[in-house]
């Protein structure tokens, strides 16, 4: 049986993720006469959940998170070339308004300032896209139903991205790492930014943060030492129905080496070549 998706946007970014900070239940609900043994486990356990506690009750905008997001940003600037590989899993909607879950894989490679190539794939969503960019040209092809559309291009990867935002509502979801550290990240959007504590994300030691904006609730996990790259995000999306999420880790591959022929799309013969949608603003904008 195929199950049919409700129509979204297939590509959406930002971030969000509903942080929960409790649990909402205690062994104190559960054992009415706890044992020596329970009642250790339980004071471990209240001790375990003092810095979450914390956390709660601290201020809303702590400098040491905000500190983070430009640092990475900062570095993100640098890069020339690199790899990243991302392993995602998003909630999708059905039809009849079921929330479920779905696991996917994208990759990404950039050379700046005028190059990417970015392939994403969901299986359970039939989801399976490249997007071409070589400086000159931006194409979006299908794997599944060999369609491809193709329109002229800004002259950078920044530009190009805020044109496919507001022409053709194609919001990609790496939109992000051109942003950070830069004058157009809205930092004033955060209404809250909080540290939640070291961790590890794929054995490499993070610091993981927690963002709230008006409309998404989004985590992130920085890469601990000289090299703060982003590893984990978190969005949740607090405007939609159900409140989707979508999670993405991050595997880093700096100065990588390139054939550049990934950035240009050579149409096959059996592929056919369609039309990009104009969003009615930019389409009202052009008369």
């Amino acid at each position: 049986m195929k199950y049919q998706f409700a129509s979204n946007a297939c590509l959406v970014v930002l971030m969000p993720t509903l942080l929960v900070l409790a649990s909402g239940c205690s062994t104190h609900q559960v054992i009415s006469s706890p044992t020596p043994q329970t009642q250790s486990v339980a004071a471990v356990e209240s001790k375990a959940m003092e810095p979450l506690s914390d956390i709660e009750s601290s201020p809303v905008i702590e400098p040491k998170a905000i500190a983070a997001l430009q640092k990475m940003g900062g570095l993100l600037r640098t890069l020339k070339t690199y790899k990243v590989d991302f392993k995602v899993s998003k909630d999708e909607v059905l039809d009849s308004g079921q929330k479920i879950m779905v696991d996917g894989t994208s990759e990404l490679t950039v050379q700046t300032p005028d190059h990417f190539h970015f392939s994403t794939k969901i299986d359970e969503a039939h989801r399976d896209l490249q997007f071409f960019y070589d400086g000159k040209t931006f194409t979006i092809y299908g794997n599944t139903n060999k369609l491809y559309a193709s329109v002229p291009a800004a002259a950078t990867i920044h530009e190009l991205l805020d044109v496919a935002k507001v022409r053709y509502d194609i919001d990609l979801p790496f939109r992000d790492l051109f942003s950070w550290g830069t004058d157009t990240a809205d930092v004033a959007a955060i209404q809250s930014a909080i540290y939640i504590g070291p961790t590890k994300i794929n054995d490499v030691p993070c610091d993981h943060y927690a963002f709230r904006n008006m409309d998404v609730d989004w985590q992130l996990w920085i890469q601990q030492g000289k090299t703060p790259l982003p590893r984990k995000l978190v969005i949740t999306t607090k405007t939609e129905e159900g409140q989707p999420q979508y999670v993405s880790d991050m595997d880093w591959k700096l100065s990588p080496k390139i054939n550049n022929k990934i950035f240009t799309f050579v149409p096959q013969k059996d592929a056919y070549k369609i039309e990009f949608a104009v969003t009615k603003v930019a389409a009202e904008n052009t008369k």
